[in-house]
């Protein structure tokens, strides 16, 4: 009668323990699957580093493609999925192939215009589905048209009311001699530019 009493209260105790360890690995998983949620809400600033990057609906290559996104577009990183960064780009949630996905935000393209040449222009601004005159596909905050007879396709120029290094990539029947266009995101962006005479640097 003992040894049957023993047996019992080694078996019963052998299955506490049991349920007592799958309790503890339940606590666990849960709390594991907490953590996981906490990271996926903290959420990191990062930027696109390539030019022309398909911003897709899904993780996939077959996915629809929403737009092309450019260079050093502002993104926020809400967690990946494989090869495949998840952010939000105003608003709207979607996916970028995580090569052309760097985390923090971009650096400024570095120049020095102690060896540039000053150019007083008249700028005006174009928006639109386009190629330029090279083949390029236009790039808001990158692309300009000149007059290839006075700024040569390829040239780098910076333009102080941006802050930014354009490069003349296009050409327009209307744009001759000192004059170029700024090529924008939107007609509205454009209209609100307007035409205005400023003083641009060629960089060497």
């Amino acid at each position: 009668m003992k040894k049957k009493l023993m047996m019992s209260t080694v078996a019963m105790t052998v299955m506490l323990g049991f349920n007592t360890l799958a309790f503890a690995d339940t606590i666990n998983n849960n709390l594991d699957v907490q953590v996981i949620n906490e990271e996926e809400l903290n959420y990191n600033n990062g930027y696109v580093n390539a030019v022309n990057v398909n911003f897709r609906k899904g993780a996939s290559i077959n996915s629809d493609i929403y737009k092309l996104v450019q260079k050093n577009t502002s993104v926020t990183i809400l967690g990946y999925e494989g090869d495949w960064t998840k952010v939000s780009i105003d608003d709207e949630v979607g996916y970028i192939y995580s090569t052309y996905v760097s985390e923090g935000e971009p650096t400024k393209e570095s120049f020095n215009l102690e060896n540039a040449t000053p150019l007083e222009v008249k700028a005006t601004a174009y928006a639109g589905d386009t190629i330029t005159s090279t083949g390029t596909v236009p790039k808001a905050g990158y692309t300009i048209a000149v007059d290839p007879s006075v700024i040569p396709y390829g040239t780098r120029v910076y333009i102080p009311e941006f802050d930014k290094v354009f490069v003349a990539e296009d050409c327009g029947s209307a744009i001759k001699g000192n004059r170029i266009d700024i090529f924008m995101e939107s007609e509205a962006k454009c209209n609100e530019w307007g035409v205005k005479n400023i003083t641009i640097h060629i960089l060497p």
